[in-house]
């Protein structure tokens, strides 16, 4: 049963820090197909403004624009695990190619023998997990194989879908509403809500980046769903693995399409976008605005992603 739509309506257009019910889950489309949440339609500024504490400059998240939802769509409410795109591999044939940038020895460095299958972590993953060490390419195909199996218009979302969906509903750059992670202020309340880079994962992982001063209780991946969602009823939206989203990279906001649609260009390009934020992720990162961008072959062990459809 759908949510009542004024109450999703609600939900995008208030700036609160309080958390409501979670919408009810949408049926599945297909018994291959992810658990979706329905995110109504709305206004909201993508990016940040020029006096946003934690703003950096050269990272691409400026002019903030405000941008305009003129119909709900759908989300899938958890990234896409390692057991859903294990069954695409099955169904498909598809095997990613090896090959994949691994934290280890102290240092990112791209293992030709790590994968999908064996991202490099101490332990096998496990199929709750998020999968990594998938391309922009591999995503997309996997939504294209969803949309096959269900004959619903799966793919990934765009870079404005995407940010309206980690704000949650509020103004805040993480929707538990923590807007400012410098010196002493380094997420104290994100691990209730997030698997970034944490006190927990410091002794193990030491990476060269600030970490959130909580305990998360993950090294490296966590089960999905295992942090509160956000009010559109998504988890893992910030932190846990980076997410591919359909954009093509872009040196700022200025010139983005008004509905927010994916901005892509014919021809194709080299960086696609990569959101969120991960377990390797320092709390500066861990922010709705925050952008990155990898091309489109790349494979980390800390990035993966999410699908969306047209409601």
């Amino acid at each position: 049963m759908r949510a009542p739509f004024a109450v999703l309506l609600l939900l995008a257009s208030a700036p609160s820090l309080s958390q409501p019910a979670p919408a009810a889950a949408e049926p599945r489309d297909c018994p291959a197909c992810p658990e979706l949440a329905l995110v109504p339609p709305g206004q909201f500024q993508m990016g940040s403004a020029p006096d946003a504490p934690e703003l950096e400059p050269g990272r691409g998240e400026s002019p903030a624009i405000t941008l305009s939802f003129s119909r709900p769509f759908l989300v899938s409410k958890r990234e896409i695990t390692h057991g859903e795109f294990r069954r695409y591999v099955e169904a498909t044939g598809a095997e990613p190619a090896p090959g994949c940038r691994v934290w280890s020895g102290g240092q990112w460095i791209r293992d030709r023998d790590r994968s999908w299958r064996d991202p490099g972590f101490a332990a096998a993953p496990r199929d709750d997990e998020p999968v990594v060490c998938v391309s922009w390419d591999d995503a997309r195909a996997y939504a294209e194989w969803l949309a096959a199996e269900s004959g619903r218009r799966y793919r990934l979302l765009s870079e404005a879908e995407w940010e309206y969906v980690a704000r949650g509903g509020t103004s805040f750059p993480r929707y538990w509403g923590e807007n400012d992670s410098r010196e002493d202020l380094a997420l104290s309340l994100a691990c209730d809500h997030a698997n970034v880079y944490d006190a927990s994962a410091v002794d193990a992982l030491r990476l060269p980046v600030p970490n959130a001063r909580c305990d998360d209780r993950a090294v490296t991946l966590a089960p999905v769903a295992q942090y509160k969602p956000n009010a559109f009823g998504v988890h893992d939206i910030i932190g846990n693995a980076r997410e591919w989203v359909m954009d093509c990279y872009t040196a700022s906001h200025a010139g983005r399409p008004p509905d927010a649609r994916a901005w892509t260009w014919q021809g194709g390009c080299e960086l696609k976008g990569a959101r969120g934020g991960s377990w390797a992720s320092r709390p500066r990162d861990a922010r709705a605005p925050a952008r990155g961008a990898e091309p489109t072959g790349h494979r980390q062990s800390d990035l993966g992603f999410r699908v969306a459809r047209d409601y």
